[in-house]
């Protein structure tokens, strides 16, 4: 090799090495302001996580199932590649693990139950199967004043509530009339039957209605049930209780037994305070990981995949313990937490907040993610809502820190109460779920598919989401509620 040779060689090699190191000055002085999100990454989690938890192969992640326990063991693991501490159950080593096994006690009906009517010293008798069929039963025994409403009427507390409904209320419409009397603590509420219910009634298949399992009685466990059934009456019975005096007392049960024990189960992994001034404060971020499994088909589809209720939520839950875990540690102890059993009372939740890793009254605030799979048209885009936003001062602040938070456009609807957050919040926890939901008709449907959620979206949303929880678990704001607005057990 020549001279000149070798001097061009050195003056290319020179020229490389001076715009490698220009480029590295410009990517390390490059001001954040300036750079594009990149999403890329997150959204391939979020199809990655998404594809495990609401696919076809975990059969609708049914409350209180294998599957659901799957669900647990799989969030689990990804809080533990996240470099996140266990806090769930302790195995037969003592070592603690990141899934919580939570006891459950069954009740069973021994014999169909009975629709009873009393009025003018004389009862009247319907039975399930033959007359009547059960679309919610809370408890196994449930009674009331009996009340004549319109649809959109709202019954009153305690009452037994017979809904008359317009010429074609849809699956939607009941939907909407049962949770408004759930809401309004009604005992019951009467439907006259659809055809579906007819159809199954005359057939003689229906099984004996289910009661929802709970765990094993304890101090502290966790508020009792509201007495609660939505019933759907063959339509001669239905005018026959209709003609009654209003004010006849209406009685709903049967005779029970325990069934055997079963568990539901909880995921919850923590990053521990780094200060020791406020470690031993704990914000929540959690969401459940349950659906409802396989149901009756509709158009041919009988598996309940729950995409947006609530693999989103356990999502976001994953992707913001990523986050957090992978930059320093936080102040404030974070907790994340995947609850079991939300769509058949509650019960992972209650059990949890009974046997809370820290005092109640040292928990921060409860963030729960439930349904952000897809924008809402009622706000503006890329924007999620915080339901009971007015009732405390959590919801504006995390807005001032950067969050894309507004409140709930949907108060009719009484969201605050409708998720795991509730539970916290009448022990006196700020807690709040933040959501998108739309009410769209794929609601405890089926087609509550991967293929409908808007996965960019959801990759904003949570990115949106991550630099006000890390400035709350790094603070030391102490969210409060608004006075008169803390709800009551």
């Amino acid at each position: 090799m020549n001279l000149h040779r070798l001097t061009f060689y050195r003056l290319v090699l020179t020229l490389v090495l001076a715009a490698q190191a220009n480029t590295l000055f410009a990517q390390q002085h490059r001001k954040p302001a300036t750079r594009p999100p990149d999403l890329a990454t997150l959204e391939r989690n979020l199809r990655a996580e998404m594809n495990f938890l609401a696919g076809d192969a975990m059969q609708g992640r049914g409350s209180a199932s294998g599957y659901e326990r799957i669900a647990a063991e799989y969030i689990g693991s990804q809080f533990q590649q996240f470099g996140l501490e266990p806090a769930g159950n302790s195995n037969a080593s003592g070592a603690r693990g990141f899934v919580q096994r939570v006891p459950l006690q069954g009740l069973k009906f021994t014999e169909a139950p009975v629709l009873t009517a009393t009025a003018g010293g004389k009862t009247r008798t319907w039975v399930y199967g033959r007359d009547l069929l059960v679309s919610f039963l809370r408890v196994p025994r449930t009674a009331g004043a009996l009340q004549v409403i319109e649809a959109d009427a709202t019954p009153a507390k305690g009452a037994v509530a017979l809904v008359r409904l317009p010429a074609g209320a849809d699956r939607a419409k009941r939907q909407e009339i049962t949770r408004r009397a759930r809401t309004a603590q009604a005992a019951a509420i009467i439907l006259p039957e659809t055809d579906a219910n007819k159809q199954l009634r005359e057939s003689g298949k229906a099984t004996l209605p289910d009661l929802p399992t709970r765990f094993p009685s304890e101090p502290g466990s966790g508020a009792p049930d509201s007495a609660f059934a939505a019933i759907a009456l063959r339509p001669e019975a239905f005018e026959e209780l209709a003609a009654l005096p209003v004010g006849s007392m209406i009685e709903f049960g049967g005779q029970t037994q325990p069934n055997e024990m079963g568990a539901t189960w909880n995921a919850v992994g923590m990053i521990r305070g780094s200060d020791p001034a406020i470690a031993a404060e704990a914000i929540f971020l959690s969401a459940h990981l349950d659906h409802l499994g396989v149901g009756d088909p509709v158009n041919g589809d009988a598996i309940f995949n729950g995409a947006d209720d609530d693999a989103s939520g356990c999502v976001a839950v994953m992707e913001l313990a990523r986050a957090l875990a992978s930059g320093p540690r936080p102040k404030r102890s974070v907790y994340f937490v995947g609850f079991g059993s939300e769509e058949r009372g509650g019960w992972g939740a209650q059990y949890f907040v009974a046997h809370s890793p820290v005092p109640l009254e040292q928990i921060v605030a409860d963030i729960n993610l439930e349904m952000l799979g897809r924008p809402d048209a009622k706000v503006a885009a890329n924007t999620l809502w915080l339901t009971g936003y007015d009732r405390s001062n959590l919801g504006p602040e995390l807005a001032r820190h950067g969050a894309r938070l507004v409140a709930d456009p949907h108060p009719d609807q009484n969201f605050f109460q409708r998720s795991d957050n509730y539970t916290l919040a009448v022990r006196g926890v700020i807690a709040h779920t933040v959501s998108s939901f739309g009410l769209h008709p794929d609601y405890h449907r089926p087609s509550d598919e991967i293929s409908k959620i808007d996965f960019p979206f959801m990759a904003q949303s949570i990115n949106s989401l991550i630099t006000p929880v890390r400035w709350l678990a790094n603070s030391s704001f102490r969210p409060a509620w608004e006075p008169g607005k803390a709800p009551k057990r």
